[in-house]
């Protein structure tokens, strides 16, 4: 473990900014290959379950005494969760230049650290009302990123199609 000082409060702001962040980066998403609709609404899908894992993360802090949320976070964690952030940046976009890099993000994303805090979250820090939702959750998480390589709009699941498909530049 590192010497963070940080609290598991923090920790949980950093975990619910991480959602936000792909979501927006998701969003972005949508909108570079919004002449491409299924590729669109495909993007628009994963936005809106970062925001649904957003919205539980805070239900979750919600249910968690101040003493608890101002004792020390673990700073792995913290560090794990402060290195997604960056992953899950505005300026990772720069470097999109076709479907294919926005695919390998994605797939970094998901495989990061990302999903992994928001297990240890969920599992550690739910109420027993939310804890009904573990399981869907584990299965969510996992299924979330099978769904890159299964639930990828068909004409778009090769290498080359998603190479060949560039973003819309927007006029300016």
């Amino acid at each position: 473990m590192s010497d963070n000082k940080e609290t598991l409060g923090k920790l949980f702001e950093y975990a619910i900014e991480l959602e936000k962040a792909a979501e927006t980066l998701y969003n972005q998403m949508a909108k570079m290959f919004a002449h491409h609709p299924d590729v669109a609404k495909f993007w628009s899908h994963y936005a809106n379950e970062e925001k649904g894992h957003a919205s539980f993360l805070e239900r979750i802090k919600s249910g968690v005494s101040a003493e608890r949320l101002s004792s020390p976070a673990d700073g792995n964690m913290v560090e794990d969760v402060k290195k997604c952030l960056i992953l899950s940046s505005q300026n990772s976009l720069s470097g999109i230049q076709n479907l294919d890099d926005a695919y390998q993000l994605a797939t970094e994303l998901e495989n990061s650290e990302t999903n992994s805090i928001f297990e240890f979250i969920v599992v550690n820090f739910s109420t027993d009302e939310l804890a009904r939702s573990h399981k869907f959750l584990k299965t969510q998480i996992s299924t979330h990123i099978e769904e890159l390589e299964r639930g990828f709009p068909s004409g778009y699941k090769s290498r080359a199609s998603r190479q060949n498909t560039t973003i819309l530049i927007a006029d300016n």
